[in-house]
């Protein structure tokens, strides 16, 4: 848990960086390039070899895992390395396809930089992909200690590259590239004795079975990315790269407030589903859900209410583009009316897998992804809020997606979901209210420091609002 709180701290660390040291013109640039190689992160990299190579190696003998080890590395780099080679070969096509063709990266000198970012951050994959495996090796022999704080080496050797050489597109892309080098490197001293052996293995087809249903959801998602990538260069320089000061404050949000929650909670839903107590995991999630969703209404009001000053406090260190931070503000507003139902789905989905209904939550992900793709086409045009207005929208469908399914299971009841959900929106709105009405007198300071008074005076104004009307409406304001 302490590694993967310093991690998403430095990871903000690192964003803030990127934003005071390089121009919106770069930045941009830099974050449309790092989608080709995250196309495939997740395909042949972190979530989908974890997910298939620690149960598989669970279920091996120790001498048949290493050869297996060995000869699932071999395939795993040669896969890497062909599409490393198609990257770099391709770039200028991939380059075409990523943006509108009314961007300012649609031609030009920079569409040459878009070009060069990509070529440069290609690596990044490989790197990325040694360092997951690794790490799934090492899960695998239940050692957590390295797999917890490599993720800090790519932050911390991205961070120092970026102060060394502020302003230079070269440094920005390779401390991507670089970072994920050395994040992989520090893993192997713990995998001694390890080599490459490039035959064939019986498991290596059960372990590719397994990637097969998180391969597909994560392609949807990645598609999902690739058709906002290319709706958000049809706006003015900075859109690219205030999405992802958005996507990080509500990633951070999430992670905390919902992910590791339903995480902590994921065994033991596990072991009342292989029992088939579905009454035990009604229990569990009754008791559990409204705490989850008091936070993350809180958490949703304060992040509409004071999304300017939020902004501002993170990211203007003095380098800030004004035109970054008001574009990072629409979107945050956006985020925060969808942390709360996102945030509730990520338990309910570990419902899901739990009982074993694997195949509907993978359904469910088509609906919210396909919806999610189709509000950013079908509100390309109508601004930065209403655009990421449909990340919420999508939210909201998929949490009556799984009620409907977990009541089916009676696992759940829909209405009393419905009914808590409504409770904590109508003490968040008013709180939310409250608290803007408090941090408004302010304005928008420029630097950090001056963002601080109207966001503590407006959290403080906004929490406790929160907690009278939490208390009216009978809300649980303890966790245990």
């Amino acid at each position: 848990m302490l590694g993967t709180f310093s991690s998403r701290v430095l990871g903000l660390v690192r964003q803030i960086v990127i934003n005071n040291l390089f121009p919106p013109l770069l930045t941009d640039a830099f974050n449309i390039a790092t989608r080709v190689p995250n196309l495939f992160r997740e395909l042949v990299a972190e979530g989908a070899v974890t997910n298939a190579l620690v149960p598989v190696l669970s279920g091996l003998p120790a001498g048949e895992g290493e050869v297996f080890k060995r000869r699932f590395a071999a395939l795993l780099l040669t896969l890497n390395l062909l599409l490393l080679g198609a990257g770099l070969l391709l770039a200028p096509a991939v380059a075409g396809w990523l943006v509108d063709a009314s961007s300012p990266y649609a031609q030009g000198p920079n569409f040459d930089l878009l070009v060069y970012q990509i070529r440069l951050v290609m690596p990044f994959l490989l790197f990325i992909s040694m360092a997951a495996l690794f790490s799934a090796f090492l899960q695998s022999q239940e050692r957590f200690g390295a797999v917890a704080f490599a993720p800090l080496a790519l932050n911390a050797v991205s961070i120092a590259l970026m102060l060394v050489w502020p302003g230079s597109a070269t440094a920005l892309a390779l401390s991507y590239t670089l970072g994920a080098m050395v994040q992989a490197a520090v893993l192997l001293p713990s995998l001694r004795g390890f080599g490459l052996e490039f035959r064939s293995h019986p498991a290596i087809r059960d372990a590719l079975w397994r990637m097969g249903p998180f391969a597909f959801t994560t392609s949807l998602r990645q598609f999902l990315n690739l058709v906002l990538t290319n709706v958000l260069t049809r706006y003015a320089v900075g859109a690219q790269t205030a999405f992802i000061n958005a996507e990080v404050i509500f990633q951070t949000a999430l992670g905390i407030l919902a992910v590791s929650p339903a995480m902590a909670l994921y065994p033991r839903l596990t072991q009342l589903g292989a029992a088939q107590d579905y009454a035990g995991m009604r229990g569990l999630l009754e008791r559990s859900i409204p705490r989850l969703a008091v936070l993350l209404g809180f958490a949703g009001a304060m992040m509409v209410a004071l999304a300017p000053w939020i902004v501002g406090a993170i990211f203007s260190f003095g380098g800030l583009d004004p035109r970054v931070r008001e574009f990072t503000v629409a979107v945050l507003l956006a985020y925060g009316l969808a942390l709360l139902p996102w945030g509730v789905n990520q338990l309910m989905l570990r419902a899901f897998y739990a009982a074993n209904e694997i195949r509907r939550a993978v359904q469910v992900s088509v609906v919210i992804f396909g919806l999610n793709t189709l509000g950013y086409w079908l509100l390309r045009d109508a601004g930065l809020f209403w655009l990421n207005l449909s990340t919420a929208a999508a939210g909201l469908v998929g949490l009556l997606a799984y009620g409907v399914r977990l009541e089916g299971l009676s696992i759940l009841s829909l209405r009393w979901l419905l009914e808590l959900l409504l409770r904590v929106a109508a003490a968040a709105a008013p709180a939310g209210m409250l608290a803007y009405v408090a941090a408004r007198p302010f304005g928008t300071p420029a630097l950090f420091l001056d963002n601080l008074p109207p966001l503590a005076l407006g959290g403080l104004v906004g929490l406790t609002a929160f907690v009278v009307f939490a208390r009216v409406l009978r809300l649980p304001l303890r966790l245990r």
